[in-house]
This record gives C-alpha cells, structure tokens and sequence, in this order.
C-alpha cells in the first residue's frame, strides 16, 4: 500500500481512506465473532476424541488423530457466506449467557457445591477412574473382567485436567467445560430467535411437559379413594402410577442436572442444525460435528441422525457429492474406531419394542398429550415459525410422537435422550412464539400461559432440590458406587467384557482390575440409606 504525499508531505484524501481501509481490516481479523465462539465450542466436543485415542492401539489411534486434525481444519475453513458468523461476538449478551451456564451447572451439581443428583454417584465414580487408573480401566465382578466402555466424551478433558493435578482440579475442569458450553447455546438461542432474550431464554430452560397433571391426579386418587398419600421420586416419572411401561421425557433442567454429558451434544447439534436450516453453516460441518458428538453421546446422536438426512435430501445430489460434503465424510470416517468402541458387547444393554407391551395403545396417546401440549401452540400459531424451521419442526414432532414405542437401556435411556435434539426444537419455537404473542388475556395468550404454569412444576422441583444440601466429591470407583444402589440391574452401559474387546483396537491390559471395596463412599451424603454410604 502506498498513500500519496502532497507539496507539504501529507497524505492526500485517497491515501487517508486507503490506510484507513485497511486499518479497519486488519482490526476486523483481531475481534471475535460469532464464528468463533462456534469454532471453540464445536472443538469441546472434538478434543475429546484426539485424548482418547491415546488408549487405542497405534494403527486406529492415529486414524483417529489424522480425523480430528482434519476435522478441526475443515471446520476452521467454513464458508461464512452468512451474516450473523461473520458479526461481532456480542459480548455482554455472551457474557450474560455464561454466568446463567456458570449458574444452572452449579445448581446442577457439578463441583458439589449444590446438591449433586443421583446420577452424579456413578458419574462422578466414572471420572475418578479415569483419573487414577488412565483411559483404560478394567473391572472383575462375579469372576468376569470387563473394560470401561461407555460414552466419555464429557470427561476426558476434565480426567486429563485431573491427572496432572488431582480429583477436585477435574470436578472443577467438568464444571467449566459444561458452563461454557451451555452458555454458547443459550447465546446462540437468544440470538437466532430474534426477540427479546430475557423472556426467550427464561421459557427455554424452564421447557417441560405437565407433569405436575397426572401426579395431582393420582394424589387426589389416593387421597380420596384409599384415603392415603402417595409419594413419588421424581415427578417426570408420572407414568409409574398408571403402568409397568417406562416412558420419559426429560425438561430441559432435568436434562441439564441429570445427565449434561447427553444433553450438551443434542442442544450442540440443534444450534448447528438452526444455523445450518439459515444458510450459515454447511452440510460438511454438520457431518463432521455429528461425527465428533459420538464419544459425548451415542443415544442423543440417534436422535440427531433423521435431522442429517433430512437436509441431505435438502442438498440433492449437488450437494451431497461437493468437495466439501465429500471430504467432511472421509474425516468423519477417520473417528470410526470410536464407534466401534462404543458398540463393543451392545448388546448386552436390555432393549424391546415397547409398541407390543399390553396397555401401550392407551399410554402412549396420553404420554405425548402431557409431555407435548407445546405441539398444538406451535401448530396454531404456524405463521409465526420462521420459513427456515418449519421443515425441522415437522420431523421433531414426527419423531416424538414416534420415539417411544422402542426401549432401550435399564431405564429407557433411548427415549429420554434421542429425544433431545427434537425437544429443543419444540423448546425454541414454542418460546419465541410465546414471547411474540401479545399478553392481551385472549384465548391463545391465555393457553400459552396454562401450559408454561403447569409445565413449571417441574424445574422448579430441580432447582428445589438443588438445596437439599452439597455432599463431598468422592473417589470410590464404578464398581463400588453401583453395588451401593441396585444391584439388580447390572451397569452394562458402562462396561464391556474384555473377551468381546478387539485385540486390534485396544489393549484390555492396564492396572490391576477394579472391584467391589468395603468402605464408605458418602458419609457426608444425608438423604441417602445408611445402606448405601
């Protein structure tokens, strides 16, 4: 760049704009975008993958390795043809976003600063494992050894943290992985709904079915009929009373509490799906980020999958044999060894077609009526969707209403969390329609309010229980926290025996198998059965 001198050595007009121009450039280049708060948070859930590699044999590791460098280039090269990766990052609106997911983690458990929930006596189990034995942790119970083989996604970046400076260092880690990441998408959400975010924000984390309907219902039963009372464990588990058929679908803070490592990859995915339906991501990010997601969760991915092939459709063959598509495929490919990790001795998990059970035809009807009136809003109000959703919309309902016939895992794991990507879907329009419809006290205003009232019942129980007190973190292993629960119901959602491991994947050689240890593991715990301590 030259600028031009003039009879007294000043910069003319043209140099002035010139240098000016390529100031702004260059300052341009130096601030953050919403790109790259996209970029960091897709790179959470691919780092895990390059960590665990670290246990697989030479050959797969580094098919593994070569996929997550490319993937991390591909999607450092996305086209951002769109206008809203390109703005600013919005750092106030951000910086809101993440004390809110600093908050709803802390509420949730992790770090035990709050009450951590039931879940949090296996999951914390699994991370000291992982810290004190490596990524390869080998059990024997009952005289058969089995491998670590479950979802770790969420935990290898706070277990990597956890080795190089303790247990406690890697609770901290999990709290600030899983805070940053659920203040990504709730930054995300405020922005693409395009109204007031406060309020969109609010109904979207507080989204639930009634449960708090057929709870009140077999209350007044037993009350009145049996003159007794009826106490129950968790609310979502309103079915319980009425039938032997396990069905659930979680709230958003139930999600969030409960089991993070599932919900952090569906809501990721979801936010990739909103920006791809809007032109700003591509089909190749979204094969790659799909990819990536496996290791954090194999169920919510499940759900995630119809979603992909409905925009491959959308692509057409143009679309699907472009460079980019092809090439995001072959990286994709190259995290194929984590799949097959993830498969090993499956079937073991108990699973069954729900649709065959006796009494199925009457609960299901009623199950998607509680746990989806949002549905009829949405439909109501079908103007008010944007263009871009409506097509992503129609296959989430689709999918809910069709989800539950099929059980699978010891709680039904399969329909709480394939669930997720489309709940979010109905989450995020039934919200903005909600905040965009007039508080004029006319009918539709008036049902939209019925329903965020009856639905709230149910995060406001987990924020509730979030203060029955904080216990201490504790180190005992796997094995030892499950035998302190229900036996009955073996854990092969986290273990593999070691006969069904590929000799050519992985070693199952590494420190000396684990096993049931005599000691107590929360004495500090008040709400549990001394049994359990």
């Amino acid at each position: 760049m030259k600028a031009t001198l003039g009879p007294q050595g000043a910069i003319d007009a043209s140099g002035r704009e010139e240098m000016t121009a390529y100031a702004n450039a260059r300052a341009a280049q130096r601030v953050a975008t919403n790109f790259h708060l996209l970029l960091a948070a897709t790179l959470v859930f691919l780092l895990p993958n390059a960590i665990f590699a670290t246990a697989l044999r030479p050959a797969p590791a580094a098919l593994v390795l070569i996929g997550c460098g490319a993937i991390a280039a591909f999607l450092w090269r996305l086209p951002r043809a769109g206008a809203f990766l390109s703005a600013p990052l919005d750092p106030s609106s951000f910086g809101a976003c993440l004390a809110a997911g600093i908050a709803l983690c802390l509420l949730g458990g992790e770090g035990h600063f709050f009450y951590s929930t039931h879940d949090w006596l296996i999951r914390d189990a699994v991370l000291s494992d992982l810290v004190k034995n490596g990524f390869t942790v080998l059990y024997n119970y009952e005289s058969q050894d089995y491998l670590l083989r479950a979802p770790l996604g969420m935990y290898m970046i706070p277990a990597t943290v956890g080795r190089a400076f303790g247990l406690h260092a890697a609770h901290i880690a999990l709290l600030t992985q899983n805070a940053f990441l659920v203040g990504a998408v709730a930054y995300f959400v405020a922005s693409l709904a395009n109204v007031r975010k406060t309020p969109m924000l609010l109904l979207f984390f507080a989204f639930s079915g009634m449960d708090v309907v057929p709870i009140l219902v077999a209350e007044a039963i037993e009350i009145f009929v049996h003159n007794g009372f009826l106490p129950f464990t968790h609310i979502e588990w309103w079915g319980d009373y009425y039938t032997t058929i396990r069905l659930q679908y979680s709230s958003h803070l139930t999600q969030l509490f409960w089991v993070p490592n599932h919900m952090a990859p569906g809501w990721w995915f979801a936010v990739l799906a909103l920006l791809h339906a809007r032109g700003e991501v591509d089909l190749g990010a979204l094969l790659v980020s799909f990819a990536a997601m496996l290791l954090w969760s194999p169920l919510a991915m499940m759900g995630a999958a119809p979603f992909i092939a409905l925009f491959a459709l959308q692509a057409g063959a143009r679309g699907l044999f472009s460079s980019r598509t092809i090439m995001a495929c072959a990286a994709g490919l190259c995290l194929l060894p984590i799949a097959l990790y993830l498969t090993m001795d499956a079937a073991e998990v108990p699973h069954e077609w729900l649709i065959t059970r006796d009494g199925f035809a009457l609960y299901w009807p009623a199950f998607i009526a509680i746990e989806l009136p949002q549905i009829a809003i949405i439909a109501y109000a079908w103007s008010k969707v944007e263009a871009a959703d409506r097509r992503i919309l129609l296959l989430a309902i689709g999918m809910l209403i069709f989800i539950p016939i099929c059980s699978m895992g010891p709680s039904n794991d399969f329909v709480m969390r394939s669930s997720i990507a489309p709940l979010f879907f109905i989450a995020f329009a039934f919200s903005r329609i909600a905040v965009l419809t007039p508080r004029d006290n006319g009918r539709f205003a008036t049902a939209i309010s019925v329903i965020v009232i009856l639905s709230f019942a149910t995060p406001m129980l987990e924020i509730k229980q979030a203060f029955r007190g904080s216990y201490a973190i504790s180190d005992c292993n796997m094995l030892t926290s499950w035998h302190k629960g229900d036996i009955s119901i073996k854990p092969t959602n986290y273990w593999a025996r070691v006969e069904k491991v590929p000799a050519w994947l992985m070693s199952a050689e590494g420190p000396a198998p684990l096993t049931v240890e005599d000691r107590k593991c929360w004495p500090d715990h008040s709400y549990l059965n001394e049994a359990m301590k």
